[in-house]
């Protein structure tokens, strides 16, 4: 092998930009994402703790990050969640600020058209993750 038989940068750059052409061209344009939500049961069961657990993030929260807020119970982060009846529907993004200790605004989310039922199978499609409670 010489130095002529390795292709240019130009020569990688041109069919690299075709190959990725090619492959927008043909990708269908993707829908917007539904909302996943999660009653307090099956987010229980997914992700292996009690109810009480989750109902504990919804009321009590955890401590702020922040260390000057970390003391002050008024300042807990709270898991957000839609509230359609007396029941909670937790949104997976706010569960994962919430694992984060970040704030989350559920105004960030575009509004779910109606909660899934309540013997829906979990979204196999969401990450793997387990919280320490």
């Amino acid at each position: 092998m010489t130095a002529n038989d390795l292709p240019t940068v130009g020569y990688l750059d041109h069919w690299f930009r075709v190959l990725l052409g090619n492959q927008q061209a043909a990708a269908p344009a993707a829908a917007p994402a539904a909302v996943v939500l999660f009653s307090i049961q099956g987010l229980a069961e997914y992700l292996d703790v009690q109810p009480g657990t989750v109902r504990r993030w919804l009321k009590a929260g955890k401590p702020s990050r922040d260390p000057k807020l970390a003391h002050d119970p008024a300042h807990n982060i709270k898991l957000q969640a839609y509230y359609f009846t007396s029941e909670a529907r937790i949104p997976w993004p706010a569960l994962l600020a919430y694992e984060r200790g970040e704030a989350f605004d559920l105004a960030t989310l575009p509004a779910p058209t109606a909660p899934p039922p309540k013997a829906a199978p979990l979204a196999l499609d969401a990450p793997q993750m387990r919280i320490a409670s």
